[in-house]
């Protein structure tokens, strides 16, 4: 892919999008997903918002004193009755976490690395609705579903400072648009952070949104120095065996800060292993309604050839993302939060993990030779990071009959 010049990037490589656009400017193509269809009704969107385990809000531009309104989720049926009255906008996340078949949607965008996806968002609105003039902290590829939309955006720099004050949102308060596009089903916008951007509908209209995280520094910083804190013997306290006579004892000497200083680097050593393993951790953790559940009876080796010699298979538990590492002698898989070892030589397995998201027993059959992939695929099986097929149906809640 690399190479390879991609149509929804307006004929662009994968390569050339990353040197030229990635974090540096917009980019938008115009069909750049030709007789794209919505895989969900607006129905089966605003029936997801009923659902209390997934993230949604709606925003509402009513005028008055509040002339923005931000209701977070689940919505309610008194909700749904009274849009009529004002404009307003559906934002449903994490859709695909919750709706797996959704996750093909993000294939495309597969040349970035799986632990900067956030999730797949959808948007669903009727005539002009917006959630307002603002911008991200982080990259996003807009895919127009239904409908139209007007698009603008502002190349002026922004601040955290220039926000509408008295609002529940966080909108740009002199917003003015250096391009503008109508766009229509199939149409592909590339905003990079901190981009000034204003979408307002054209009739009903569905947007859908692939967003990519960008970890805060004072996240990332915190939870490091959480994990360095935790190794810290709670009984572990400064002492001076060997202090000697002072004449100015409300003097701070040289000899006690070198002390301190010795303390404080001892705790904070670290090397590329012990940061590997922390990030890998740290990235994977699953969002609230995600963690995966251990199995109460542990599947056996035998239970778990039999399963799948059956038919069955294994998919990956679809709130997790699976990333891995390869050192010099092993390597290492990363799952909601936690980390599983495996020898360089089992590389294959890990690699065959994350590139799929299911897998029967011919793909397996030769990594279920070795008893130690055996052994952890149970692991991962019994932590509840790999599920077999459940047959859960899909979600199909209505909540307003189309025009």
């Amino acid at each position: 892919m690399k190479n390879q010049p991609l149509p929804f990037l307006g004929g662009l490589t994968a390569e050339q999008f990353l040197q030229e656009y990635w974090q540096k400017k917009p980019l938008f193509v115009k069909g750049a997903f030709p007789n794209f269809e919505d895989p969900l009704t607006a129905d089966e969107i605003a029936g997801l918002a009923f659902e209390p385990f997934i993230p949604s809000r709606f925003i509402y531009e009513s005028g008055g004193e509040r002339p923005w309104q931000l209701k977070m989720g689940p919505a309610t049926e008194e909700d749904f009755s009274t849009l009529h009255e004002k404009s307003w906008m559906l934002v449903v996340n994490d859709v695909e976490k919750n709706l797996p078949e959704l996750k093909s949607m993000l294939d495309p965008f597969r040349f970035i690395s799986h632990w900067r996806l956030d999730d797949l968002q959808v948007s669903l609105g009727e005539e002009g609705g917006n959630v307002g003039a603002h911008w991200d902290d982080y990259d996003v590829f807009l895919l127009q579903g239904m409908g139209k939309k007007r698009w603008q955006i502002s190349y002026a720099p922004v601040s955290e400072d220039d926000f509408v004050k008295g609002v529940d949102i966080r909108l740009i308060e002199n917003f003015r648009p250096d391009e503008e596009w109508i766009v229509e089903p199939g149409d592909l916008l590339y905003l990079p952070p901190r981009i000034g951007h204003y979408g307002v509908n054209i009739g009903r209209s569905v947007t859908w949104s692939v967003g990519f995280r960008a970890p805060k520094h004072r996240e990332m910083l915190r939870d490091y120095m959480e994990m360095k804190f935790d190794a810290v013997a709670e009984d572990a306290r400064y002492c001076d065996p060997e202090l000697e006579v002072v004449t100015t004892p409300g003097a701070l000497s040289d000899a006690a800060i070198d002390r301190v200083v010795a303390i404080l680097e001892s705790a904070l050593t670290q090397n590329r292993a012990e940061i590997v393993q922390w990030f890998g951790a740290f990235i994977t953790e699953p969002k609230m309604f995600q963690t995966p559940e251990a199995l109460e009876d542990h599947l056996t080796i035998e239970a778990l050839l039999e399963y799948l010699d059956d038919g069955g298979y294994l998919e990956v538990h679809p709130g997790i993302t699976l990333l891995y590492y390869a050192s010099d002698d092993k390597i290492l898989l990363f799952a909601a939060g936690k980390s599983y070892s495996l020898p360089l030589s089992e590389r294959a397995l890990v690699e065959q993990l994350t590139q799929a998201t299911e897998w029967d027993y011919d793909a397996l059959i030769e990594s279920l030779d070795s008893h130690l992939n055996q052994q952890f695929l149970l692991q991962l099986i019994n932590d509840g990071i790999l599920l077999l097929d459940d047959g859960a149906d899909d979600t199909d809640d209505e909540a307003f009959e189309d025009d």
